[in-house]
């Protein structure tokens, strides 16, 4: 769940925001049902018509504005969107900066399909993967840092999207096209655990987790484990349901 938001000044703020979480889900409704009447499997390999010409990347114009703004060259605005991929004002702000010097940074961006990736420092970017960051990742914050390894650190931690992305495609190349031995079960998921943030700030406090054991719902906080009397269960961050057996 989202908790947290980004303040005036870049401070991060929590939000007490309260979700009506049910003990029971059904997602039944989402099962595939193979193959129906009248549909066709598309053979292995097959391509649909013309193969699409790859899309130009395209600026996010609030990013744009609000450099242009501060004074920057439009055309300069949107390549520091552009090539950090929309990630943020900071980030395109930090490519900027570090790229004032370019001979072509106020003119017109290229109608090229594509245009040219930057090149990545190769020394910078083995420092990363030193540092136990996936290369895909580390090449994602070098971009949108200017090459800075302390503000592509920085990138790493404040996007962990990006790594649960290039995790999520990792498993899913390595998934067996094969998965005739796999059981199916069923589409009903009973709440067995979440997670909950004890403090008034983002400054201060401590995560705590409440978990279904023995038919009552227990607090683990730290080598502290307690009956929980009042259970916060609109108030957690991640919340895990466990399969109903069918």
């Amino acid at each position: 769940m989202r908790k947290f938001v980004m303040g005036e000044g870049w401070v991060p703020k929590k939000l007490d925001v309260y979700i009506d979480v049910p003990d029971i889900i059904d997602i039944s409704h989402m099962r595939s049902n193979g193959v129906q009447p009248g549909e066709e499997l598309l053979p292995e390999g097959a391509s649909c018509g013309n193969k699409a010409e790859p899309a130009r990347p395209v600026a996010d114009e609030d990013i744009v504005s609000q450099l242009a703004n501060i004074g920057f060259n439009y055309f300069a605005c949107q390549k520091a969107a552009i090539n950090t991929s929309n990630a943020g004002l900071e980030e395109a702000m930090n490519w900027l900066l570090s790229h004032t010097q370019d001979p072509d940074i106020n003119e017109p961006i290229s109608q090229d399909p594509m245009p040219a990736e930057d090149t990545i420092d190769e020394a910078s970017l083995q420092t990363l993967v030193s540092f136990g960051f996936p290369e895909d990742v580390s090449r994602m914050a070098l971009k949108a840092s200017g090459g800075n390894i302390e503000r592509a650190t920085e990138w790493v931690f404040s996007h962990p999207e990006a790594s649960s992305s290039v995790s999520a495609d990792s498993s899913t190349n390595n998934v067996k096209d094969d998965d005739s031995h796999i059981s199916d079960g069923s589409g009903r998921y009973k709440l067995m655990a979440f997670v909950s943030h004890m403090g008034t700030s983002t400054h201060c406090g401590h995560y705590v987790a409440h978990i279904l054991k023995d038919g009552r719902w227990t607090i683990f906080n730290d080598n502290k484990v307690a009956a929980s009397v009042d259970l916060p269960k609109d108030m957690g961050y991640l919340y895990f349901f466990q399969r109903i057996s069918s």
